[in-house]
């Protein structure tokens, strides 16, 4: 963490940012509506981890957008990819070594709900755990470790996101998104299981991330773009998965410009 630290700490002088946002499969069409300052591949970090999956950048982008600095984590590292959980969240101790308050997450997850399309675009307002093997807090000493999660994506940012979808009709769904180990996607009958379960979407990322951003006090939100709907189609592909996103990215990145000029 001292490296990080001392890597980081330069940048947090030079460009303070006020959010630090992850982008997930396919979602880097956001960064085009910001203003680039300056762009760090992740092979140039020392330590660092460096993304394995088509869709992911795999570069740390320091830029304006709306009336706020920010840094794109443009990629994130997934558990499945063989990365230890410390490594899956690496982003998020940058993020906390740069003095980031506020952390926007986005991915793109598979339909639970039936009633999801792909294309669709859900703002996630709680997630479920599916990742057993591991957590980013076990081992922390102290009670700190013991965190609350039940405001754990922050009810007034997500109100602010609701108001300007409204605001300028783009349709936008709120739910529970899952996250689980992966690589594999889920069957019909976990599919079924979770549907039960009040899920609404799954995906293989996020939470851990999210996890440790509450552990450092990390105002959070999200979204989630709906690739699929393995109801309706039955068979899931990665490269549609992420043509999808990418056309979903593109409302995202309109939302988020206008969600960091009003907050």
């Amino acid at each position: 963490m001292e490296k990080l630290t001392n890597f980081f700490n330069p940048f947090k002088n030079k460009y303070n940012p006020d959010f630090a946002i992850i982008t997930g499969s396919g979602l880097g069409s956001m960064l085009e509506k910001a203003k680039i300052f300056e762009r760090i591949s992740y092979k140039d970090i020392p330590n660092f981890p460096v993304s394995t999956v088509v869709g992911h950048a795999s570069e740390l982008v320091f830029a304006e957008l709306g009336k706020h600095n920010v840094v794109f984590f443009n990629g994130r590292f997934h558990y499945y990819e063989g990365y230890s959980m410390e490594e899956v969240t690496i982003t998020i101790k940058a993020a906390h070594a740069m003095g980031v308050k506020n952390l926007i997450v986005s991915n793109a997850s598979g339909a639970v709900n039936p009633t999801l399309k792909a294309g669709d675009l859900m703002l996630i307002k709680d997630h479920v755990n599916f990742i057993f093997a591991d957590n980013p807090l076990r081992g922390v000493k102290g009670n700190e470790k013991f965190v609350n999660m039940t405001n754990v994506y922050d009810e007034e940012l997500r109100k602010i996101v609701k108001t300007i979808a409204f605001k300028h009709n783009i349709p936008i769904k709120e739910g529970v998104y899952c996250a689980v180990m992966g690589p594999s996607f889920e069957t019909i009958s976990e599919l079924l299981l979770m549907e039960r379960l009040g899920i609404d979407a799954v995906g293989m990322s996020t939470v851990p991330e999210v996890i440790l951003a509450r552990f450092y006090g990390m105002k959070v939100l999200g979204l989630s773009c709906i690739t699929d709907n393995a109801f309706e189609e039955g068979v899931v592909q990665h490269e549609k998965v992420i043509q999808i996103a990418k056309e979903c990215g593109e409302k995202i990145s309109f939302i988020l410009s206008e969600f960091l000029m009003e907050v």
